[in-house]
């Protein structure tokens, strides 16, 4: 009996010291979850692993003017986003000091800070999802968040004392208590870029805090959101070989255009929307001629019962006569080259249409070498009007209507 007892108060102590422990080093006892009291929410798996490489520990409560050198990183482990620009160590701390060492820093955009968040803050349909199997993020779009405070180190040059920066500003992708992108955004102090870290995270009920399930899926994320933007003029991958903290020394690198360079690119996207849309109108007037005519041959025939077919045919006949010239004339591009060719496409495209439609599998060599005739006469009609060569148009018009009279003439 009394070994009973002895063993079950035993077990209740050990209970009790492990649950003081959880409660020391959970958000519980140093601040709301997610927010700025909670240290190990943001590290791979959740774990408190950090680097302190970079330079020896130092008292994490020293802080402004009396912190020592050791504090900063050293000149080799900085990199520099822009060439001619400032410095970055392509790592967050906790703390203002190396030793404080947690995720690596995985995006880099290059433009005016203002102008980036802007951007980022823009993308109100990210509409990609599937970062590394996990289809719950990426179906929401970006909005503000709130996380740790987490720092980075800037400087102007390797060998100057630099700054810590605080993140100036976090957006997240999916929701808080299921699982999400989330971004600390670092803007140069001086200077056009902006640093990321990105990673995905998840709600971990037992632990109250987000549990870290990687930074690659993140950064993948932010590029595939930005790369069809008008504004991203860039999207390329750069090595910088200092790995750890999640990363391998990989820099995603994506370049922004400024607001006016940027206003260019959208009306020269538009124009040419509206160019490509102005192409087509040549090939898709033409199939709508012959296949047109054709339909609307039966449904008159239709409605006439009974009617002379012949009388029939010569209300529809003159739109196919006139029709094509007249389209090829009036839509012809402004290239002789491409006019030619899509007005063989749209003839061509419209006679083999009208040919399938009626059923006809085999077509005789006359009959064929005829609509080859039509299509190279209507070409000349295009190329002539495209050049402004009145005799090219001429020549195409007068090639037409022979090519169109010979059967007729029961030639063909």
């Amino acid at each position: 009996m009394n070994r009973r007892v002895v063993g079950a108060v035993s077990v209740c102590v050990v209970a009790a010291a492990l649950g003081v422990g959880a409660l020391a080093g959970s958000p519980l006892a140093g601040g709301t979850p997610g927010g700025g009291g909670h240290h190990s929410g943001d590290t791979l798996g959740g774990g408190g692993h950090h680097a302190s490489g970079d330079t020896g520990a130092v008292s994490p409560d020293r802080t402004g003017a009396d912190r020592p050198a050791a504090n900063r990183p050293v000149s080799d482990r900085l990199v520099q986003p822009r060439e001619a620009g400032s410095y970055l160590w392509p790592y967050t701390s906790r703390r203002r000091s190396v030793d404080g060492r947690t995720l690596a820093l995985n995006v880099v955009v290059l433009g005016e800070p203002d102008r980036v968040r802007r951007v980022l803050e823009r993308r109100s349909d990210a509409n990609w999802s599937g970062a590394e199997s996990d289809a719950a993020i990426g179906e929401t779009p970006w909005r503000h968040a709130s996380g740790a405070t987490r720092y980075t180190y800037v400087a102007d040059a390797p060998e100057v004392e630099g700054q810590w920066v605080e993140a100036t500003y976090q957006l997240a992708v999916g929701s808080y208590f299921t699982s999400r992108v989330h971004a600390r955004a670092y803007p140069a102090p001086s200077g056009d870029w902006t640093a990321l870290q990105v990673h995905t995270e998840y709600w971990d009920w037992f632990r109250l805090r987000h549990t870290v399930t990687g930074t690659g899926p993140g950064a993948r994320f932010v590029e595939e959101d930005l790369r069809g933007v008008p504004s991203t003029t860039d999207l390329r991958r750069e090595y910088h070989g200092l790995g750890g903290s999640g990363n391998s020394g990989w820099l995603s690198v994506i370049e922004i255009a400024s607001a006016s360079a940027a206003g260019l690119l959208v009306v020269a996207s538009r124009r040419r929307l509206h160019d490509r849309a102005a192409d087509l109108a040549l090939p898709g007037v033409l199939v709508a001629i012959v296949l047109g005519v054709r339909v609307a041959g039966v449904a008159i025939a239709d409605l006439f019962v009974g009617t002379n077919p012949q009388v029939l045919a010569g209300l529809c006949y003159p739109v196919l006569v006139a029709g094509p010239p007249v389209a090829a004339a009036r839509l012809a591009p402004d290239d002789p080259g491409y006019a030619t060719g899509l007005a063989a496409l749209g003839l061509g495209a419209g006679v083999t249409l009208d040919l399938a439609l009626v059923g006809v599998a085999a077509v005789p060599l006359r009959l064929a070498l005829h609509r080859v005739a039509l299509v190279v006469a209507l070409a000349a009609v295009a190329a002539g009007a495209s050049a402004r060569d009145r005799r090219l148009t001429a020549a195409g018009l007068l090639a037409w209507g022979l090519t169109l009279a010979l059967p007729l003439a029961g030639v063909v």
